[in-house]
């Protein structure tokens, strides 16, 4: 199942939504329109206004999409430094916690990773400031025996006009904004903070060290974040946070022990080349593939005709399972072939066919160059390099 659509692309990168972020999008609309409150000098909300509530529904969409459009610039902002240093970006998917964007490798250059990660809250706090200029410019919304700085308002006191409305988005968009900026500065992975932590401690530190300090401090930031969340009055929403930031630290960790491990490691370097490679006929029954399963021990082997002539598909035991037992002997491997290959060039580095594997969640990559088929690249295969290279970090 795909938890993610393209919706476009911008600058030349894809654009895609997660299932996660259709959702909490939802909830936002629904959140502005029901609830309003005073903070500071902003008024925050839809429900103060003298309308229906399906008017408030509207602006509040209208609100919630050009507040998570600033979302993606904030990303997009990310690329933009990133592709002006060499840095490939693969795609920008946003969810339930904000964006990520997919580089095709960590930048190892400090500089350029603290310019590329402080972009984000820097175009996030900007946005906030210019927002909350222009609220304070036409407005701000006045309202009559409400003094203090934090407080609900009620619902249908305010007139409904216009202005009032584009006030409300412009607090709305200059809030959220200033506190997306201020948040992601807080030295934590996965959060822009705990990037421009590593940064600066790569500048004298070596990489994979950084990170782990990097990850210890936003460890120990999560835990304190989490203990404060479960004393009274207990906060669930702190507590979820730090849930957050602890496994995205360790995430990042992980995910930088891969990138350095396979540093310099090209696809050509771990696959299985031809003439090695194992294929199948698209005439073979299921029962001759299972065969081949049985005696090789693979999970999934290429479609063609011969070892020089062009990939059909690529068949696995998970379409094996999809033929019932009694048909295996009539059933021909190119009926239940999968004909949409991924696929990498033999050149590309190992930790990008990495990713791509776990990114589709398959088990193997076709590598192919020129239509041909050069060999094959399993997930183990590349595990298998990484503690080869750990064991013995001087060979090749």
């Amino acid at each position: 199942m795909k938890w993610s659509v393209q919706i476009g692309r911008i600058l030349g990168i894809p654009i895609k939504l997660h299932i996660t972020f259709l959702i909490i999008l939802l909830l936002f609309i629904y959140y502005f329109a029901a609830i309003s409150f005073k903070f500071g000098g902003l008024v925050l909300g839809f429900n103060a206004l003298d309308t229906s509530f399906d008017l408030k529904l509207l602006y509040s969409t209208i609100a919630s999409i050009l507040f998570f459009s600033t979302i993606l610039l904030h990303e997009l902002s990310h690329s933009y430094i990133a592709r002006s240093n060499g840095i490939n970006i693969q795609s920008i998917t946003l969810y339930v916690f904000g964006g990520v964007a997919q580089m095709e490798e960590i930048p190892r250059n400090p500089k350029i990773e603290l310019k590329m990660t402080a972009a984000g809250p820097g175009i996030s706090l900007f946005i906030g400031i210019v927002a909350y200029m222009l609220y304070d410019f036409f407005g701000p919304v006045r309202l009559e025996g409400v003094d203090l700085y934090f407080v609900e308002l009620s619902p249908n006191i305010m007139q409904m006009n216009p202005l009032n409305a584009l006030l409300i988005t412009l607090a709305i968009i200059s809030f959220y904004n200033i506190f997306l900026g201020i948040f992601n500065l807080l030295p934590a992975f996965p959060m822009d903070g705990g990037r421009i932590l590593r940064a600066i401690l790569a500048m004298w530190l070596p990489y994979l060290e950084a990170t782990r300090t990097a990850v210890a401090i936003g460890k120990t930031f999560a835990l304190l974040m989490g203990l404060i969340g479960i004393l009274p009055p207990v906060n669930p929403f702190l507590v979820l946070i730090a849930f957050f930031v602890y496994y995205g630290a360790q995430g990042e960790e992980r995910e930088t022990y891969f990138a350095v491990s396979l540093e310099g490691i090209k696809v050509s370097d771990v696959m299985t080349p031809v003439p090695n490679l194992v294929y199948i006929p698209p005439d073979w029954t299921i029962s001759q593939l299972v065969e081949v399963m049985f005696r090789f021990k693979h999970m999934g082997y290429p479609v063609q005709e011969d070892l020089s002539g062009p990939p059909l598909g690529i068949i696995t035991f998970h379409d094996v399972q999809k033929v019932q037992e009694e048909l295996h002997d009539t059933v021909r491997v190119k009926e239940v072939m999968s004909k949409d290959i991924i696929s990498v060039e033999p050149g590309i580095n190992a930790y990008h066919a990495l990713q791509i594997i776990a990114r589709n969640q398959i088990g193997r990559l076709l590598v192919i160059q020129d239509n041909k088929i050069k060999g094959i690249i399993t997930m183990k295969d590349i595990m298998r390099k990484m503690e080869f290279m750990n064991m013995y970090p001087n060979s090749q």
